[in-house]
């Protein structure tokens, strides 16, 4: 089959039913669907840590994928059908991968790793290694598999090529040098085990004396090894931990134990939690952890299947059900200083909870909101500055919903409030406005949000010693001295145009190889390299979408990945300097038949002289001259996608790509909301970005169709009231009445919906009670007499987002007003449709309907007559 072929089969599939539905109004039949082969997926890509190597996997139709391991100056390729998890030794000689095993399957080991010889071809297989990791000095490759309840670790010495196998064990960890390996040796006939080191460079085995007990959590990092035995109890919900820590492992042995130190001073019903994980200060001094109550164990009797939803609650039933196990393991915060032999409570029931720690463990973040509960809008809190050793507290802010955070060297606590970024030096006890003397604006002026408060650009973070705070304007960075207040404008992006911002996560590391992300007005994106001077390097830039780039050592070059909306992703590679840029696999091939046309950015303006924008795609082989029909699909904001590449799926409903390959235009407009109007604001912008698009003059103003899920769904079934310009709307779940939705549960976590139209995308403010006239206005189902074009609606009956009542009051309505309105409602199935073949349904079904509204083609019986039911179906 030729690409032209294969190509006419998908666009064919796009409109067939799934298995066993309704083709025509005569006729059914079953068809398959076939993967579009023009277009595949790249998935992960790495370099080797010299940059000789790339590594890159591609799915193929089917979902097939392969890796593909590749010399990338001499071209030579290795290829390996379904592995993943690749991973290249330190010294760029080695790479291991996963692979699927070609042994028995029955006996529940299907997984093999390989490890391959990048520069003779030489393959080992690994049967039954379930992960796999190379030591930092290359030296072994380490394979833990499954044998019965335990776990076998295998050291292969890659150049002796000797396997060292340490079997029957529960847990091991290698030091952060790997130089050492320690692992719990797991006793015969018993959950017990017992610790043993080995070091690596001679096998030579250390028994620290420590006793045989159950353990968990073993861990090693800079400050030594932890783990945590669990001690003997009756019951098993009583059972205490005790913290133990090993250092200077190899030299003079130091053993600490928390259970010795505290002695007998652990609170009455207390016990050291099981789900808090001890971690380390920054200098290793104070190693924290957390107490909780012993549950309570209640005698057995008659159960009765009630809840009782009280008024009084701080939470609703459906809120306390979701939340349970995560409220059990809350934890009372407590420090220990093994070296000095002592340990503290920081934290009591007079808090919440613990928002944070200072890196040098010297003071935390505590919050409480028990004066403000129960919420119905954002969680109001205080916030406390408490020292972990005198346990001295700070109110630092009252009664916000703002959150704090300490600086990268725990020197500051800062936040955002009244526009701008405020930072209290805890040392000297004073409060300072860091971003005052700044000329620009640092809130989003974008917001609109439900929140009172905008929040800011955001921020770069704090440079080392905390000498430097960089934060964010619409365009630019911006660096400020906390001490001196002086500033400085580190990028020039407002006059270009252009939004620079860190690639790096967390705190800024200034070197050579520090990069910004940038985007233009016009939609083009790419990235610079940082100059201190202010000479920053353009590196990529244009009308693409840019994946992560991957850089290989400090000689090495980069990997990067890049799309725009007609060209899926193509992997390239580049010098260090960005001076040679050259492809090094497409993941598109070339079509006779297919032509597509890059797409466009829309500018217009709402009611309120909003600028906003659209992104708009061509249908394929788009023809001057002609007319065609167009889908408007909806969310909120959509424009950013403009360069980013869809791949076609008969899986998925909502595929831009799925009508463009019908021959449809496909807008999407952003959408601006004003607080308490969100359907009047959707279709405000909506209406107002579709009559720009249509001056064009390729677009037929009688063949307009609208399209939305979940939130995006609301607005197209509320548009359709306040317009008759769309021939036919789809909505995939949507909200349709205002008021019984806030006052329904969201089931996805058990929040009321109140919380969420208050605080979240619906940004009503106030209770319906309160504003009652805004919430009728913006409920579709109330202005549903108004409704001029067809509707079809699509539901899962288990949606625990979105009620598929919701669906049926708008369906009864519009029945009883005789309004055309169709409710696909899929038996068992969530807030999206999951199961393949109603997921080929669903997706056959929204393209039929559209095809009948908007191009005319014979309409299939299901939109015209129904289906009766019969218990067959």
């Amino acid at each position: 089959m030729n690409i032209r072929q294969l190509v006419i089969v998908f666009l064919m599939g796009l409109c067939l039913l799934g298995k066993g539905g309704e083709l025509c109004a005569t006729e059914k039949e079953d068809r398959n669907y076939h993967e579009f082969e023009i277009w595949h997926k790249l998935l992960e890509y790495d370099l080797s840590p010299d940059g000789e190597w790339g590594m890159w996997r591609i799915q193929y139709a089917m979902g097939i994928d392969s890796l593909h391991i590749c010399h990338l100056r001499s071209g030579k390729e290795y290829k390996y059908a379904s592995a993943s998890m690749a991973v290249f030794a330190a010294n760029s000689r080695w790479i291991a991968f996963s692979m699927p095993g070609n042994h028995d399957v029955s006996a529940g080991v299907a997984y093999q790793t390989c490890l391959l010889d990048l520069g003779s071809g030489t393959e080992k297989i690994f049967k039954g290694a379930e992960s796999f990791s190379f030591t930092k000095d290359s030296h072994y490759l380490v394979l833990k598999g499954r044998a019965e309840k335990a776990m076998e670790l295998n050291l292969y010495h890659l150049e002796k090529k000797f396997i060292k196998t340490i079997a029957n064990i529960n847990s091991y960890v290698l030091d952060p040098t790997h130089q050492y390996l320690a692992y719990l040796c797991r006793s015969a006939g018993s959950d017990e085990s017992h610790l043993e080191i080995i070091n690596l460079s001679d096998f030579c085995t250390i028994f620290p004396e420590i006793e045989q007990a159950t353990y968990e959590n073993l861990k090693w990092d800079t400050w030594g090894l932890t783990l945590v035995r669990v001690c003997a109890d009756s019951i098993p919900a009583h059972r205490n931990r005790d913290i133990k820590v090993l250092r200077n492992i190899g030299g003079k042995l130091r053993h600490y134990s928390l259970s010795e130190d505290m002695k007998n001073n652990l609170p009455e019903n207390m016990k050291v939690s099981e789900f808090y994980t001890p971690r380390w200060s920054a200098d290793g001094k104070v190693l924290f952890f957390g107490l909780t109550s012993k549950a309570q164990v209640k005698s057995a009797g008659p159960k009765v299947a009630v809840d009782i939803w009280h008024w009084r609650d701080g939470e609703v039933q459906s809120r306390q059900k979701d939340r349970y196990y995560e409220n059990r393991m809350k934890a009372f915060l407590c420090a220990w200083w093994p070296e000095e032999k002592r340990w503290k409570q920081v934290i009591d029931t007079t808090f919440s909870g613990v928002a944070a720690i200072a890196p040098n463990g010297d003071y935390v973040l505590a919050v409480d909101d028990k004066p403000y509960r129960p919420h119905y809008r954002e969680a109001h809190r205080d916030w406390y500055l408490v020292h972990t050793v005198t346990g001295q507290r700070i109110l630092l802010l009252e009664n916000t919903i703002l959150s704090l955070s300490f600086s990268r060297e725990g020197k500051y606590v800062y936040y955002f409030k009244d526009k701008n970024w405020w930072a209290y030096h805890i040392a000297r006890g004073k409060l300072i406005n860091l971003t005052d003397q700044l000329p620009e604006e640092l809130s989003d002026a974008y917001y609109d949000g439900p929140i009172d408060i905008a929040p800011s650009f955001g921020v770069a973070g704090w440079l080392t010693g905390d000498k430097e705070f960089w934060c964010y304007d619409e365009y630019d960075i911006w660096s400020i001295d906390p001490v001196t207040l002086k500033t400085k404008r580190l990028t020039q992006g407002r006059e270009q145009g252009i939004v620079f911002r860190s690639m790096q996560r967390g705190n800024p590391t200034i070197d050579k190889e520090f990069l910004l992300r940038v985007k233009g007005r016009d939609g083009q994106t790419g990235v610079f390299r940082y100059d201190p001077k202010g000479q920053h390097q353009q590196l990529l830039y244009g009308p693409y979408s840019y994946s992560r780039l991957v850089k290989a050592g400090a000689k090495g070059g980069y990997l990067f990945a890049r799309e725009d909306n007609i060209t899926s992703s193509e992997l390239f590679y580049t010098d260090k300097e960005f001076r040679v840029v050259r492809s090094v696999v497409s993941t598109q091939r070339q079509s006779d038949s297919l032509r597509f046309r890059k797409s466009e950015l829309i500018h217009y303006r709402n009611s309120r002289g909003q600028e906003l924008q659209g992104a708009l795609y061509y249908p394929v082989n788009y023809q001057e001259g002609q007319q065609y029909p167009m889908i408007v699909h909806l969310y909120e904001l959509l424009s950013h996608r403009l360069n980013v590449f869809t791949h076609p799926s008969a899986r998925e409903t909502y595929n831009m790509m799925n009508f463009v390959l019908q021959g449809y235009f496909v807008f999407q407009p952003d959408i601006r909301y004003e607080i308490n109007h969100p359907g009047e604001s959707a279709a405000d912008c909506v209406i107002a970005a579709v009559q720009e698009v249509l001056k064009r003059g390729d677009i037929d103003s009688m063949r307009l169709g609208l399209l939305g899920h979940s939130w995006g769904a609301y607005q197209t079934a509320y548009i359709i009231s306040q317009t008759p310009m769309f021939a036919a709307a789809v909505a995939g779940a949507p909200l349709t009445n205002m008021v019984s939705m806030y006052n329904s549960i969201y089931w996805e976590n058990g929040r009321s919906n109140q919380e969420m139209f208050e605080t979240g995308q619906a940004r009503f403010r106030l209770p319906w009670w309160e504003i009652g006239e805004e919430y009728v206005k913006n409920s579709p189902i109330f202005q549903a007499q108004s409704i001029q074009t067809p509707l079809l609606m699509s539901f899962g009956t288990d949606d625990r987002a979105v009620d598929w009542r919701q669906g049926l009051e708008l369906y009864i309505t519009m029945r009883r007003l005789g309004k055309p309105c169709i409710l696909l409602a899929y038996k068992g199935e969530g807030h999206t449709i999951g199961l393949l073949e109603n997921m080929l349904d669903q997706t056959s079904r929204v393209m039929d309907y559209f095809n009948y509204y908007l191009k005319g083609e014979r309409p299939k019986s299901w939109i015209l007559e129904g289906k009766k039911y019969s218990l067959e179906n």
